[in-house]
């Protein structure tokens, strides 16, 4: 029986569990600033008048890295991922509240939570994955009869940075083979844009943090090279061996050498939507 893209997408979650922090992970103390802005939204969503700080929830934990740090911090918080394993990993954290709940659910699929219960739904790195559809559709289910923000957080990189050079020149190889690759930020402005047409309200999007990197076309060949996909498409592994080696040839005539360096800066961002009140006469 082939597997269902759900069960692909589980696979390589789990097989990528134990080195995603390493390959994926945010520089130290990060994590702790973006806890921080999201718990400080969640407080400003509270209507006044209303009881408790009302549910965070997190879609696509992960591995805790950013979610562990929210439980600390938030009144309430649920976190739901895809892949066992990944959940697995957050279970471990050190200094992870009992409190935290960690579901594995589908994000593609009805999530398992009652109607109405969040006051705010953080993703982190997360939310370009899923359709649009019925993600749109979950987040109005889940809103708070009195208001709810959602959170989408992302790493931006600079205009010229080497990674993104190396993954325009990616695309364009996919592209030349009939693949179509996936684009995180049409995926993320199809979700706003259809939250908009249901009310909500994008606010200015704020830069929680900004760093240095160095990067090499090797550092980026090898992170890819481990990945099942390239550019949110799932492929053959020959398929995919053969763009990456043809990559690795481009990248040597382009930079000189596969271990050529050069520093540029990444940027933690958030963008929230604040989706509206219920209506007593709409319930």
């Amino acid at each position: 029986m082939a597997a269902t893209p759900t069960r692909r997408r589980r696979f390589t979650f789990d097989r990528q569990a134990r080195s995603f922090d390493r390959r994926a992970g945010l520089p130290p103390g990060v994590a702790q600033r973006v806890a921080a802005a999201v718990v400080e939204l969640l407080a400003a969503a509270r209507p006044r008048g209303a009881a408790g700080g009302g549910l965070l929830l997190e879609l696509g934990a992960g591995t805790g890295e950013i979610g562990a740090e929210l439980a600390l911090r938030a009144p309430r918080y649920v976190g739901f991922d895809l892949s066992p394993a990944m959940l697995a990993r957050f279970r471990r954290r050190r200094g992870r509240p009992r409190s935290a709940w960690l579901v594995a659910a589908d994000g593609d699929a009805t999530w398992p939570f009652r109607d109405r219960t969040a006051r705010l739904i953080f993703a982190s790195r997360a939310a370009h994955l899923l359709a649009p559809e019925p993600l749109v559709g979950e987040i109005l289910r889940l809103a708070d009869d009195a208001g709810a923000l959602l959170v989408a957080g992302r790493v931006r990189r600079a205009p010229i940075s080497l990674r993104d050079e190396l993954r325009r020149e990616l695309r364009r190889r996919l592209a030349a083979r009939g693949v179509e690759a996936r684009r995180g930020g049409a995926s993320l402005r199809r979700l706003r844009d259809a939250l908009v047409a249901h009310g909500g309200e994008p606010l200015p999007p704020r830069v929680v943090a900004a760093w240095e990197v160095v990067e090499r076309p090797d550092d980026a060949l090898a992170a890819w090279r481990a990945k099942d996909g390239l550019a949110g498409v799932a492929l053959e592994p020959e398929l995919r061996r053969a763009v990456l080696d043809e990559l690795a040839a481009w990248a040597r005539t382009r930079y000189g050498a596969l271990a050529y360096q050069r520093t540029s800066e990444e940027r933690y961002e958030l963008a929230a939507i604040r989706l509206p009140a219920r209506r007593e006469d709409r319930r």
